[in-house]
């Protein structure tokens, strides 16, 4: 997969852990004379990263009475995250061929946008990262529910019917149901109007295009919004997005429909594409890029979540999305 780049060894990591006056003032609720008095009987004089979550826990958490304090620990013990920090392992579920989440090849510094942070999480709690590869989401489902990973990051679009098998996170990045057309499919310009694609910037625009076929991921969010919205109009569904999208490349259909940043992915490795193909990026229904976890695991998504937060605050988060969404150096060197 290629070494991560230094994006996970950031200034942002040196004080995550610190307990300071800006720490204590984002929790005024808290007990803290209390708290600090019980960590400290727990911990003892050299306090390891495990435990310092803990007392993370516990500030977020508690209300000053001593039942809220004793849940805190007992939600701790119960959760996927201590065996993470006790074994020294995070294992994040992925599929390698979702470019650029996971790239294929990677160039140095390259890995994807995914494995970056989901090594930068591992980096966080201070255990080793681990990629178990997988290819649907119904595997990465059934392996956070038999312990064979332990949270999945792979460009993962939430919904109800997915819910019923694991926890998503809050939204880490948000995309639309977009679509990739050949400029063929569309309809002249008016006489005289010299701009080809003059109202062409979302997947609605073609509502009253005729003609046009789509290719799409069965069973897929995008698959779900076709049907609601082109219900008369001829669909063509495959396996995965890759299929769908080679066979618009052969005349099958001639429209592309994924996520936003598949389509982005493919403009960047490809520049050619746009010679023939029209992008539509532009949102049309919001959809949300969660991590999975497993269900009832509270601990575990809030502290996934509080790193998220970090991430956004500190700005790291956009410098990552630019990286992979806006730029094409992390598109692989082709050898002969």
């Amino acid at each position: 997969m290629g070494s991560s780049s230094n994006f996970s060894k950031g200034k942002f990591f040196r004080n995550l852990y610190a307990i300071t006056k800006d720490t204590i003032l984002r929790y005024p609720e808290m007990s803290f004379v209390g708290v600090v008095i019980r960590i400290k009987n727990v911990v003892g004089a050299n306090p390891t990263k495990s435990q310092l979550f803990i007392l993370f826990l516990v500030l977020c958490n508690i209300n000053g009475s001593s039942s809220a304090e004793e849940d805190t620990f007992k939600f701790y013990n119960s959760s996927r995250l201590r065996e993470i920090l006790e074994k020294g392992e995070l294992r994040v579920a992925g599929d390698s061929a979702s470019e650029p989440f996971y790239v294929v090849n990677a160039k140095e510094g390259y890995p994807g946008f995914d494995y970056e942070l989901g090594k930068a999480y591992a980096d966080f709690l201070g255990v080793k990262y681990r990629f178990v590869p997988y290819q649907e989401f119904n595997e990465f489902a059934d392996a956070i529910k038999n312990e064979e990973a332990d949270i999945a990051l792979s460009g993962i679009s939430s919904n109800l019917e997915r819910s019923k098998k694991v926890r998503f996170s809050k939204a880490y990045l948000i995309a639309t149901p977009a679509a990739l057309v050949r400029k063929s499919a569309l309809p002249p310009p008016p006489e005289g109007n010299i701009i080809t694609t003059q109202n062409f910037k979302s997947i609605l625009d073609l509502a009253d295009v005729s003609g046009v076929t789509f290719a799409v991921r069965s069973f897929s969010n995008r698959h779900e919004y076709l049907l609601k919205k082109f219900k008369n109009s001829r669909i063509f569904t495959y396996g995965d997005t890759l299929s769908a999208w080679e066979a618009v490349k052969s005349g099958t259909a001639n429209c592309l429909v994924a996520d936003s940043f598949y389509i982005k992915g493919l403009l960047l490795k490809d520049k050619s594409i746009a010679s023939n193909f029209r992008p539509l990026l532009e949102l049309v229904q919001r959809e949300d890029i969660s991590a999975a976890f497993p269900r009832g695991d509270l601990v575990f998504i809030r502290n996934f979540e509080f790193f998220l937060e970090e991430l956004g605050r500190s700005g790291t988060l956009r410098e990552l999305e630019d990286k992979y969404f806006n730029k094409s150096d992390w598109v692989p060197i082709e050898r002969p």
